[in-house]
């Protein structure tokens, strides 16, 4: 389960806001776990196969291979920042000291954006999947009544100020990776329905090849928030070695995790047409597969193992978009209630319009469109900033080193490697512009600019007529994995 802490005692220090943070307080595990429980695995897998096999059919384990690389190239690149800047700030920190506190802004507007979209979407996609497993024991209730219960938990350890530790995450993770890695060894075992094959891990066996660019955004999301635990810097013991290793093993051991359960996903519905068009329809597929090869008790496992997951990640959406709204509200740069706090000492109004929002959006969106489509809306729109934000880390880390560290300077480790990572950025932003995708996924890039754009120009107007509050706001923007301050 994922972090969130609490808001601290706070003092003001030359102006600017500061919290007390505990030096040296966690190690590797509950670092990798912060990046690991901000993942999600079990959604990942879950959520994002949908997607992404409806894109590339029997090629979803390549898909992910595709990702898993570009995810460790930007890990390194993310590391090596941390490195030098062990910073609570995060991205903020690293593109602040690189370009400048308006890159600094913009990237911070990109990654708010990102976590405001992502809620809409765990909400979307919940409520048709606990939908259907309860339509199962023969009850038919609507989906939008699960997308509010699962907003539930968040709302009520938002409000009581609930803080959720770190080593429960691990728990949490553990069981989450646990029940889905016996499941596929099980099916693997077997054989599935037509065999062991190798065709999952060839790009030739999606229906077009030019879909596994498209179906990258989607694997790329299905990794988004490993990069949590930069924002312990100032806690984890040895940082600088600790933060650049756990984001390796984390995207290392989830990815391969992702391409393992995938791929037994894939050869457990068969490498045929029948198997193809239910790995592309089924609403379930993990507990039907469990029925298939095991029996009723794993099955129910997987559910409640996607479940939690969904639950774990909701409460730290909400805790972490909530006190980024305080924070705006407390400095003035949204209205003032919203930097209120309650009797609990937790930022309720915060609370209550990032609840409104999610419940809004969803329910008139998937109202619209229905909510898997909608989901997938959210989920594309919410990568395509974080992707963003990554190519400024990626570019940045090069121009960072060379100017800061030339002494350091590795061509390989510090030109090379996050050359390739940002050469594969493109690759995903080109084969999302070209060929032109259906609508409304082509709308969707259009606004990802827009948005940028808008960004930029509010970041200018700021600079020049009040650069703290600019500073502030691309400080808290960036930071979202805790009330804390680079």
């Amino acid at each position: 389960m994922a972090v969130s802490p609490e808001l601290g005692a706070m003092r003001e220090v030359s102006g600017q806001p500061v919290t007390s943070l505990r030096s040296g307080s966690v190690g590797l595990p509950e670092v990798s776990a912060q990046s690991a429980a901000m993942i999600g695995p079990a959604v990942g897998v879950t959520a994002g196969n949908i997607f992404i096999a409806g894109l590339t059919g029997d090629a979803a384990p390549f898909a992910f291979i595709v990702g898993m690389i570009m995810a460790l190239l930007i890990a390194v690149a993310i590391g090596l920042y941390a490195r030098k800047l062990p910073s609570a700030g995060s991205f903020y920190t690293y593109l602040r000291q690189t370009f400048g506190p308006k890159t600094g802004f913009v990237t911070g507007v990109m990654l708010f954006g990102a976590y405001l979209l992502v809620i809409v979407f765990q909400l979307a996609f919940f409520g048709p999947f606990v939908h259907t497993e309860v339509e199962k024991l023969g009850v038919n209730i609507p989906w939008q009544i699960f997308s509010l219960l699962l907003i539930v938990p968040g709302l009520t350890f938002a409000i009581l100020g609930v803080r959720v530790s770190l080593r429960m995450g691990l728990i949490g993770v553990g069981f989450e990776l646990a029940v889905f890695v016996i499941l596929a060894i099980i099916i693997v075992a077997h054989g599935g329905a037509t065999g062991n094959s190798l065709k999952p891990f060839a790009p030739t066996a999606a229906p077009k090849v030019s879909n596994i660019g498209l179906a990258v955004v989607f694997t790329i999301f299905a990794f988004a928030g490993f990069e949590a635990s930069t924002t312990l810097g100032e806690e984890s013991r040895n940082p600088t070695k600790t933060i650049p290793v756990a984001l390796i093993l984390t995207v290392l051991g989830i990815g391969i995790f992702y391409v393992f359960v995938t791929y037994a996903e894939v050869i457990g519905f068969g490498v045929s047409k029948t198997g193809l068009h239910q790995l592309q329809t089924d609403p379930t597929p993990f507990t039907d597969l469990a029925l298939r090869y095991s029996s009723g008790a794993l099955s129910v496992l997987v559910t409640v193992a996607t479940i939690s997951s969904f639950i774990a990640l909701n409460i730290c959406t909400v805790l972490v978009g909530s006190r980024m709204i305080y924070a705006m509200g407390r400095d003035h740069l949204l209205p003032g209630v919203f930097g209120t706090v309650s009797r609990w000492k937790t930022p309720a109004a915060a609370v209550g319009a990032v609840v409104a929002w999610a419940v809004l959006m969803t329910l008139v969106f998937g109202a619209i469109g229905g909510p898997e489509p909608a989901s997938s809306w959210f989920s594309f729109i919410g990568t395509l900033f974080t992707i963003a934000a990554y190519a400024l880390v990626v570019f940045g880390v090069v121009k960072f080193y060379w100017q800061h560290y030339r002494s350091e300077f590795n061509w390989i480790r510090n030109a090379v490697v996050p050359a390739i990572a940002l050469v594969g950025i493109g690759w995903v932003a080109y084969g999302n512009v070209y060929p032109v995708p259906s609508a409304p996924f082509n709308y969707f890039i259009y606004l990802t600019v827009v948005v940028i754009a808008v960004g930029a120009v509010i970041a200018g107007v700021l600079a020049r007529l009040d650069p703290q509050r600019m500073q502030a706001a691309g400080r808290l923007f960036a930071a979202p994995h805790g009330d804390r301050n680079g």
